[in-house]
């Protein structure tokens, strides 16, 4: 038995207020195991139902309809292909005058973009310090994939490694500040830690954490203790015995101070801390929400606080060194349904974001919702700023990772928008550049050529016109990634394409 899932919940504390919230109830079991008076555990008979609901965040895309290639997708290759594009004067370039009847000027010639073409649809998305692109497919079948591909000029992509899964994967990041060992982690129906091997072009899952977690505990009952030695052979053992039986982890984050600390967030309404080196892997677990949690991060430059979303609306922020209350930096304004209302989903948030620069500011998206949400820690009342410049819901948020307050969102409207918040957060009225790029027939990145206001309304203010944005008129845009070490580039997955873009 899971000795966290009976633990009392903690106090929530706001302001000056606390209140205490009753148990989320749930058909997802913190353990699919039972242990017997011989000290044998047995599935719970509830085990085989953990897949019964799907959570926003674990269903994002439908790719049922339609090829996902596109009439302007480059040729199909075996194990991928790809389609550079080089100077845009040298093809179809215009200024933001040209293109939106405004003034400006193009980002220059060293602006490049560059296309790679696979053959199942793409969502998981992470970009690492040495130009190697984590990508993993998201079919709601057991036919997913993950795949590792490397440029050495961002010009080109070659084919490095590729693996089966059988579970879509929600999320993928590379092991953060480390180049060796060239390791990543996925979200799926379990957590995962996965290394590359270059000499033979290999990917091996090194360790299931969430395996390990529930093994650790059935040994208990007879006195063993796991390591990674014995995780290993309990991965061949086990893994497909018990596939599926898991609560399915939503989301995780790799700690970039401690790299042996990872947090990750479960549809049971728990959030777990691994620590590497604890025999067992568990550091803690604790019931972090109402209902299922979206997303986890930990704050900026912090192994000690993290923060968590989910289908409650609510954005906690809870402290290692102190986990009797979490603080809510945010919750839906009364009167938008509760937890229990049929309507309680629309509330959900499904993404966050800490200001890698700010470690105040959080970014977060409202489950079938073209907003984006910025929250400053604060004042938690209302948010401190909403941006709504895309017309179709937002799909992913990333903040710019050497520049203060910048942000990349990427939508179901076929754009990435690029948003500098500077202005906006110090409480005056922007203006912005105007510049445009064409690389390929069906894609274009321009300024947004006149003047936006910051508006005001119930909810605080309201921006709603992009610095810059990127448009992929044939695909909706599912993933984005920075390249990590200046942030020149940014890559985006949409249907079956990854493409790298240049902005600067």
């Amino acid at each position: 038995m899971d000795p966290f899932r009976n633990s009392k919940r903690s106090s929530i504390s706001f302001g000056n207020s606390a209140q205490k919230k009753q148990p989320f109830h749930t058909s997802y079991l913190a353990s699919p195991y039972s242990a017997d008076p011989q000290g044998n555990d047995q599935p719970l008979d509830g085990a085989n139902n953990l897949y019964a609901t799907r959570s926003p965040l674990y269903s994002p895309l439908d790719f049922s309809n339609g090829s996902g290639t596109g009439p302007f997708a480059p040729p199909m290759g075996k194990g991928g292909s790809y389609v550079t594009t080089g100077n845009p004067q040298g093809g179809n370039f215009m200024s933001g005058q040209e293109l939106m009847n405004s003034n400006g000027t193009g980002l220059g010639p060293n602006t490049r973009t560059c296309s790679y073409q696979e053959q199942f649809p793409l969502f998981g998305l992470d970009w690492s310090n040495d130009d190697f692109v984590c990508m993993s497919s998201y079919k709601e079948d057991s036919r997913n994939k993950i795949q590792v591909i490397q440029s050495p000029d961002l010009l080109s992509w070659n084919n490095v490694a590729q693996a089966d899964v059988v579970y879509p994967i929600s999320k993928v990041q590379w092991l953060p500040s480390h180049l060796h060992p060239r390791q990543f982690a996925t979200a799926s129906d379990s957590l995962r830690i996965w290394s590359l091997n270059e000499d033979t072009n290999s990917l091996q899952e090194q360790i299931n954490l969430s395996l390990c977690k529930y093994k650790k505990q059935r040994n208990n009952t007879a006195g063993n203790k796991v390591n990674l030695a014995a995780a290993g052979g309990c991965l061949k053992n086990t893994t497909t015995a018990i596939l599926g039986e898991l609560p399915p982890v939503t989301s995780f984050d790799w700690n970039t101070v401690d790299t042996n600390l990872l947090v990750s967030s479960s549809i049971d309404t728990t959030c777990i801390v691994w620590d590497l080196q604890s025999p067992n892997y568990v550091k803690t677990q604790l019931i972090a929400h109402d209902s299922e949690v979206y997303d986890v991060r930990f704050l900026s430059q912090s192994t000690h606080l993290f923060a968590s979303c989910g289908g409650d609306g609510s954005v906690r922020v809870f402290d290692l060194r102190s986990l009797a209350h979490s603080t809510i930096v945010y919750e839906p304004p009364a009167g938008e349904g509760t937890v229990n209302d049929v309507t309680a989903q629309n509330n959900a948030l499904l993404r966050l974001e800490p200001s890698l620069m700010d470690p105040n500011i959080i970014a977060t998206l409202v489950a079938d919702s073209k907003d984006i949400l910025i929250l400053d820690m604060r004042n938690p009342e209302s948010p401190a700023l909403t941006l709504k410049g895309h017309s179709s819901l937002v799909n992913q948020i990333k903040w710019h990772p050497t520049k203060r307050n910048v942000l990349l969102s990427c939508s179901d409207d076929c754009q990435v928008l690029y948003w500098d918040l500077n202005t906006a957060l110090d409480g005056s009225t922007p203006t912005s550049s105007s510049t445009s790029i064409t690389g390929d027939t069906d894609i274009s990145m321009a300024g947004t050529g006149y003047e936006h206001a910051i508006a005001d309304d119930t909810r605080g203010k309201v921006l709603d016109t992009p610095n810059l944005f990127y448009a992929n008129e044939s695909q909706e845009i599912n993933n984005i990634a920075w390249r990590p070490q200046r942030g020149d580039w940014f890559g985006y997955v949409s249907s079956k394409k990854f493409q790298n873009v240049r902005v600067f």
